[in-house]
């Protein structure tokens, strides 16, 4: 999974994306994370240039892609 860390906003630590599977992780600063499912590479590519990763999650993706979540996870650990 290709990984970006230190999102911009203050809510989200860090995303990372699998193209193959069009997985999208969204970790945030509670260190819950999310898993979202069939996610296109272009909307990955428009969350790494928003201005607010917080934002663009809340209004672009939340509620659009099947969500899983994984309380309280460490930044690198498998899923």
């Amino acid at each position: 999974m290709s990984r970006q860390s230190a999102g911009r906003s203050g809510a989200v630590r860090s995303v990372g994306y699998d193209p193959t599977t069009k997985a999208l992780l969204v970790i945030c600063e509670s260190a819950d994370a999310y898993r979202y499912a069939g996610v296109p590479k272009e909307v990955y590519d428009a969350l790494l240039a928003a201005p607010s990763r917080e934002r663009f999650v809340r209004e672009s993706i939340e509620g659009r892609y099947p969500r899983e979540k994984f309380p309280c996870m460490m930044v690198g650990e498998e899923i």
